[in-house]
């Protein structure tokens, strides 16, 4: 029996979810141009979740799109050298998370850089993800 779910992302399975599909394509297509998203509404109207089924349609139409999921609320109090070395951890587990999604394994070249890479400020963070994006 379905519900209506008034909390974190919802599950079609189980919750009514009200269809978006416009919506989700005019995302997917802003991010196929590369232009900016902005997704903004109240506190527990869908969010997470329409953000979640997009980038799933987003790998599904393009299984060479690899979204990294991350949600910065725990970065909120944190200073500069925490919020980098947690990031960088935080991006390794989602990383690793994709490819078991994906049901691949990544090249020993791109664990090796993912183990000992380094992100320490916003320069070597744009080095990082320009790295990941010529290797997976």
């Amino acid at each position: 029996m379905k519900t209506f779910g008034t909390e974190g992302p919802v599950s079609p399975e189980k919750n009514y979810i009200v269809s978006r599909t416009a919506e989700l394509s005019d995302f997917i297509d802003r991010v196929k141009y590369g232009k900016y998203l902005v997704i903004f509404a109240p506190r527990q109207t869908g969010k997470t979740t329409f953000f979640q089924f997009a980038l799933d349609m987003l790998v599904a139409e393009d299984p060479t799109y690899f979204p990294i999921e991350l949600n910065f609320e725990a970065y909120e109090d944190v200073d500069s050298v925490d919020f980098y070395t947690n990031l960088a951890e935080d991006l390794r587990e989602r990383i690793a998370h994709n490819f078991r999604k994906r049901g691949s394994i990544p090249t020993e070249a791109f664990v090796e850089f993912l183990d000992t890479a380094e992100i320490t400020d916003h320069l070597s963070m744009i080095r990082f993800f320009q790295h990941v994006s010529n290797c997976h």
